[in-house]
């Protein structure tokens, strides 16, 4: 039990960032959602706070983005603790030239037998490249300083 609730800790300290949204510049946001639609693979490493120190931790996982920038994703968190199942779910918004952010107002731990434990929404700045088939992005925490600020940098490869 401990140890589960380590792990939330950790997850909760790394996801324990809301930020205000990006401002959408209209036309350009419009036709950067409609590029960035579709399934991708996700891949984040850094560290997040867990309560008592900065740990090590990796992120990995797919999320699913309509042309509204609504994405839905699952993944694995993994810390020095274990490894933990999580659900995000949220909108992004963007800015000229693919510059945006996506706070992710679900974000839950999904235990073993289906139930979750929610977790403060996760807010990620992010650049969408190559016509959208890779995006760049960091945890942000507008704000915010100390131990307590993400230091996740994640990338994200188009699927389909």
């Amino acid at each position: 039990m401990s140890r589960l609730l380590t792990l939330i800790a950790c997850a909760l300290a790394c996801a324990s960032f809301a930020a205000p949204a990006v401002g959408d510049d209209g036309r350009h946001g419009r036709t950067c959602a409609a590029k960035a639609k579709g399934l991708y693979g996700f891949q984040c490493h850094g560290s997040a706070f867990n309560g008592v120190e900065l740990d090590q931790v990796t992120f990995v996982g797919t999320v699913d983005c309509n042309a509204n920038s609504f994405c839905d994703g699952y993944g694995t968190y993994n810390s020095d603790q274990g490894s933990l199942d999580v659900h995000i779910a949220g909108t992004g918004t963007f800015g000229r030239n693919c510059f945006g952010r996506v706070v992710y107002t679900t974000n839950e731990i999904v235990l073993p037998g289906g139930s979750r434990i929610p977790l403060p929404p996760a807010t990620f700045d992010f650049i969408a490249v190559d016509d959208s088939n890779e995006i760049l992005g960091a945890g942000v925490a507008p704000g915010m300083t100390g131990d307590v600020v993400p230091r996740l940098v994640c990338r994200l490869v188009r699927i389909r």
